[in-house]
């Protein structure tokens, strides 16, 4: 690579860099909503009404003002308390509970930037604040901390300020001058010197917390995640990539001291993948609740019943079905169980599933992991007295049929 080449990727680095450290601080006062438009007006010295219309224009161009505007305010910190003695206001970091509710509003934001005008508009957005920040830079910066005057302490001089060896100050000395009779200190009782002390180790220096690491995680999860379920993979698959994405970043903090707030992300993204994981890809309509059904004639079965979380019993012992007749009937259920009471002299043909539970379907069982079973049962009489086709579905949960 040639020196110029090296010279401008450096140049480019170092821009980043300073763009992070001396990133714009969401105000307290002048803000609309978090304060991110008004933190870049205020930081580059141009109208926050300016940067709000930017906003609004992006996020009309493909959503893609919408998710700068979430990065802004998770991370950009906000306006905090000086610190005692100072006038300063502190930079505060965004609160963890925030993050963690700013990278799930992330994740469907994120959908939006499925067409060529919203990666246009995104790649847009963060030019421009490359450029402001590359040419307005030096505007408004944060001063760097100097350190206060600092004085050497002042002694009076007069004309007495001997004192006896072994004494620290003039004040502590049983006398301010040698006695007359011996002016040179030669006396045995001034020989006493202090003893000599081991020097005062100096502590060491606490090694700084790199909060960006938290920050900078939560929106590649966020991205990751996002640009996962655009490519097609379901939800839970995108939320196990985030997953992936916070335990890097807190592999990286634990040897850099940092990315603590990354655990209070990766336990709610972590617990909703697994809930989904363990769920069934379809069949869900929020119903919740049991539900239980008795019929005594075929037209007053459904051809299939649901619930998103509960139970559904399907009560078929009084049905009549004539010689020849077929009834058909299904159930799915999320999370919870399903049972089905057969009369004893009709034929059945029953398919039961679990994703993750147990099935006991008439004289087959089964339990575990996607287990699935399939009987055809023609009763203690045998053929004949009609017939019932059951289709049975549990994501989490038992599903049973009986023959009573």
């Amino acid at each position: 690579m040639s020196s110029a080449k090296r010279s401008g990727v450096a140049g480019v680095e170092d821009t980043l860099q300073n763009l992070w450290e001396t990133r714009p601080v969401r105000p307290r006062a002048g803000r609309k909503i978090a304060g991110v438009s008004a933190a870049i007006g205020l930081r580059y010295g141009i109208d926050p009404i300016l940067v709000r219309v930017a906003f609004v224009v992006g996020a009309l161009y493909g959503g893609a003002g919408l998710v700068l505007y979430l990065l802004g305010w998770l991370l950009l910190p906000k306006e905090g308390d000086p610190m005692p003695g100072s006038a300063q206001p502190t930079r505060q970091p965004t609160g963890t509970a925030m993050a963690v509710l700013l990278v799930l509003l992330l994740i469907p934001s994120v959908f939006w930037l499925t067409s060529s005008r919203a990666i246009i508009g995104l790649a847009l957005g963060l030019g421009a604040l490359y450029l402001l920040h590359r040419n307005y830079g030096d505007r408004t910066a944060p001063p760097a901390p100097t350190p206060g005057p600092t004085s050497a302490p002042v002694v009076q001089q007069d004309a007495n300020t001997w004192v006896y060896p072994g004494t620290t100050s003039a004040a502590e000395a049983p006398r301010q001058t040698p006695p007359s009779w011996d002016p040179l200190g030669v006396a045995p009782f001034a020989w006493d010197l202090p003893e000599p002390s081991e020097p005062e180790e100096e502590p060491a220096p606490r090694r700084p917390r790199r909060r960006w690491i938290t920050f900078v995680t939560l929106g590649v999860a966020a991205f990751a995640a996002g640009l996962a379920s655009v490519l097609g993979a379901p939800l839970e698959v995108s939320l196990a990539i985030a997953l992936a994405v916070l335990g890097a970043g807190m592999v990286v903090g634990a040897f850099t001291r940092g990315g603590r707030g990354l655990i209070g992300a990766a336990i709610p993204v972590g617990a909703l993948a697994v809930v989904l994981a363990v769920l069934p890809g379809t069949g869900f309509t929020g119903d919740f609740g049991d539900d239980e059904v008795r019929a005594a004639a075929p037209h007053e079965v459904a051809p299939h019943y649901q619930r998103s979380a509960g139970s559904i019993t399907l009560d078929l012992r009084d049905l009549r079905i004539a010689d020849g007749q077929e009834v058909r009937t299904g159930a799915t259920v999320g999370i919870g169980a399903i049972l089905v009471h057969v009369p004893s002299d009709v034929d059945i043909t029953a398919r039961c599933a679990a994703e993750l539970g147990s099935v006991h379907c008439l004289s087959d069982s089964a339990e575990g992991r996607s287990v699935e079973r399939s009987v055809v049962d023609q009763g203690d009489n045998g053929p004949g007295g009609g017939h019932i086709v059951l289709d049975l579905t549990v994501g989490t949960g038992d599903v049973e049929v009986v023959r009573d």
